[in-house]
């Protein structure tokens, strides 16, 4: 009971501040944005690490833990926050910062956890740190259901009662000043309890499900670089898979491995063909990391660096660390499973030091990718109307901004640089994005101009990228197209068919007109015709310039029964 009384208190306390976030109640201080955001992170990290120790090292010293874990990084915090503009909420433009910011604040809660229980030379007792890792994720994953749970009844409960005209709890809906000090304390109520069933709710039984998935894993991932290199051995076109995807299931390996090995010899995988999985998928890590790194490596070879490539980038070098250990110890005979561990330990330290690099200027991704922009443009690598400037402008924070004073610099003497410059320019400040964009779409011959409220639509949804959206690639060929016809009868009127080619993937998507305004009802598929390959959509593209498509039945039909319509899939 004490136990649950100290996390339902602390909680509340969490909740507390941030409803004075939210009200601005430390505004009275006279903080500026960055010393805000400062103050924001310091209490996140706080209580989030104090509630995740609280349950199982005791009061005094969670809290001591977690104060010595949150002024750093809080400060890192600060720190990294000068590379932004006031104009928006930092929180806001940081975006890969947050990331490293999180890492900082959640790797060390393990560690702290062991030294302080194990003592200071047992930081690195690895069934200990795994144990405290898993625990702490399901304890908050099953508080933070409990919470959802409990407001689903608050609210169940609300409407059933104002349906006699009584309204009390709408209170809670209404008044944060209340809902968030009770969502803490619920939430802490939560791990109390989940904390004290610890051996009724532990990580064991979904570990063990998610082993499972090894073997199909192995299987996916080599069918992949198998089909990934018979595709270039012939030569065939098409679009490069997603960096974004192979990154994620290469960190999805990393920690499928590292629950096969477990703790412990005796509790890793027993089952042959899971443990032959783990080994398998531990020697095909390096294979897809190298993958990864010749794809990203294309893509800034043509374009350049951006925020975005860099954070590829580092999470491709840490992901290569685990690659290598994971291989080297897999090859190195039967104490391999004890050496994966040995390498999950190492890059953790990494994965820290990689973040506390990333909030000091010895990494600094927005100042790399504007560097590298112009750079290009000026060796004339790059076109002055493919310079990401909107994203420059309103993304990459305070180097961003510096870029594009310099690219303005340059302009005074190029006109094409001008013109880009002008297209760049938010929405709200130029109409010249619209003009381009009609300028630069493909429709058929003899069609009409395509409504000015579809082409908005197209550039909001485009967001950053609208700067450069349907922009004909370097050899000039186009890059969109526009088709009106009625390709869904069962809507009104005829609907519009956007294609776009990418650099590295084709979009397909259509939309319908309702009631004056344009929404996107469906996205497009591509079914391949009998003896041809798929590939990219510039040749639909270069097809419908010239007029040369037809509009066909797709060979679909419906059921309407009950006042509902089935469809079958798309073949």
């Amino acid at each position: 009971m004490h136990s649950r009384l100290q996390h339902s208190l602390l909680g509340a306390l969490a909740g507390l501040f941030f409803w004075s976030l939210e009200e601005g109640t430390w505004h009275a201080l006279g903080l500026d944005p960055r010393a805000f955001f400062a103050l924001a992170v310091l209490g996140t990290v706080f209580f989030g690490a104090a509630l995740a120790m609280l349950g199982e090292i005791g009061a005094r010293k969670a809290l001591g833990a977690a104060i010595v874990i949150a002024i750093p990084v809080a400060l890192l915090g600060w720190w990294d926050a000068a590379g932004f503009g006031p104009e928006r909420p930092i929180a806001a433009q940081m975006r890969y910062g947050l990331l490293a910011l999180f890492v900082l604040a959640t790797v060390p809660i393990p560690f702290a956890m062991v030294s302080l229980t194990r003592g200071r030379s047992h930081w690195a007792n690895y069934p200990e740190l795994f144990t405290h890792s898993w625990n702490i994720v399901v304890r908050y994953g099953a508080a933070w259901l409990f919470l959802g749970l409990v407001w689903l009844v608050l609210f169940l409960s609300s409407r059933l009662l104002e349906s006699v005209d009584i309204d009390i709890l709408q209170t809670l809906f209404q008044r944060s000043e209340i809902a968030l000090p009770l969502s803490g304390a619920i939430l802490g109520l939560g791990l109390a309890v989940v904390t004290e069933l610890e051996e009724m709710i532990s990580p064991t039984l979904i570990l063990r499900l998610l082993r499972l998935l090894l073997p199909a894993v192995v299987i996916v991932v080599a069918v992949f670089l198998i089909g990934l290199v018979l595709r270039r051995m012939q030569g065939a076109a098409g679009d490069f898979p997603e960096t974004e995807t192979l990154l994620a299931m290469a960190v999805a390996a990393v920690t499928l491995i590292s629950i096969g090995v477990e703790r412990e010899d005796h509790e890793a995988v027993e089952a042959p063909v899971l443990r032959l999985s783990a080994r398998g998928l531990a020697l095909i890590l390096p294979v897809m990391v190298a993958v990864a790194v010749w794809i990203e490596w294309q893509r800034i070879a043509d374009t350049g660096w951006t925020p975005s490539r860099v954070a590829e980038f580092v999470l491709t070098a840490l992901l290569a660390g685990y690659g290598i250990g994971y291989a080297l110890a897999t090859l190195s005979g039967r104490l391999w499973m004890e050496r994966v561990r040995r390498v999950n330990i190492a890059m953790a330290l990494m994965l820290v030091a990689v973040a506390l690099l990333w909030l000091t200027p010895l990494i600094a991704p927005y100042k790399i990718a504007t560097r590298s922009q112009i750079a290009l443009y000026e060796a004339g690598r790059i076109e002055a109307a493919r310079l990401p400037i909107y994203a420059m402008e309103t993304d990459w924070g305070l180097a961003g901004k510096a870029g594009v004073a310099r690219l303005r610099e340059l302009a005074e003497t190029d006109p094409s640089l001008a013109s880009a410059l002008a297209r760049g320019k938010a929405p709200a400040e130029s109409e010249t994005r619209l003009t381009g964009l009609r300028e630069d779409i493909v429709l058929p011959p003899g069609a009409g101009a395509p409504p000015e409220a579809l082409l908005s639509l197209l550039l909001q949804e485009a967001g950053p990228g609208a700067a450069s959206l349907c922009l004909p690639h370097p050899d000039g060929q186009p890059s969109c197209a526009l088709v009106r016809a009625d390709f869904l009868p069962d809507l009104p009127g005829d609907e519009a068919m956007f294609v776009r080619q990418g650099d590295y993937s084709g979009l397909i998507d259509l939309y319908a007109e309702r009631d004056g305004s344009w929404r996107r009802v469906s996205r497009g598929q591509v079914v391949v015709e009998a003896g041809t390959a798929q590939g990219s959509l510039d040749p639909v593209i270069a097809a419908i310039a010239k007029g040369a498509l037809e509009i066909v039945p797709s060979g679909i039909f419906g059921l309407r029964a009950g006042g509902q319509m089935i469809l079958p899939l798309s073949r």
